[in-house]
């Protein structure tokens, strides 16, 4: 899965997470609030965000599509109005999974964290594909990076299709999506 570019601010009462995700319909979006933590998905696109303070989907929460550049604007009321969430521009701690912020609490604090597994790869399994589409008891804990700015240059080399040679690299990620269209196994190359 590919996480968006994304951007957050944050005002008195409200959270605002800016998430640029091109060429997804609206039907196919869908969000989750639970607490501290704000999922997004839209495939291929996933963004898990875990906010500093807690956030709370009420009436005034709104989610809008700007179809023409891509952008979708959610804004999520906090659960204590006039609550200073910091560190909101360092997007990398926003990604963190549950267990490095506590493996990160517990090195800060002096005491020696359990010895834990690292999973290698950015792939997810045919299993765990299949209980997605299942709606079943699915690990959302997926380990997220940001988006390297630059990757268009690295793909200059690539070959470029579509209208005019303008596109590059938007079936980079095809594996990962569980369909039965695709039969070329990678179709970048």
């Amino acid at each position: 899965m590919i996480t968006p570019r994304f951007s957050v601010r944050q005002d008195e009462t409200r959270v605002y997470v800016t998430i640029h995700a091109p060429h997804v319909r609206a039907q196919t979006i869908e969000f989750d609030v639970d607490e501290d933590q704000f999922k997004f998905f839209a495939s291929p696109y996933y963004l898990r965000l875990t906010f500093p303070g807690k956030v709370i989907e009420d009436e005034a929460a709104t989610a809008s599509l700007d179809a023409a550049n891509g952008d979708i604007l959610v804004s999520l009321s906090k659960q204590t109005p006039g609550e200073e969430f910091k560190n909101l521009d360092l997007l990398t701690s926003l990604l963190a999974t549950r267990r490095e912020r506590e493996s990160e609490q517990t090195e800060s604090d002096g005491r020696a964290g359990r010895p834990g597994i690292e999973e290698i790869g950015g792939t997810i399994s045919a299993e765990d594909q299949e209980a997605i589409l299942n709606d079943e008891e699915f690990e959302w804990e997926i380990p997220q990076s940001l988006a390297n700015p630059d990757t268009d240059t690295l793909l200059m080399g690539s070959a470029k299709y579509g209208f005019n040679e303008q596109y590059i690299g938007f079936l980079e990620h095809v594996h990962s999506t569980a369909n039965e269209i695709n039969e070329v196994e990678d179709p970048e190359n």
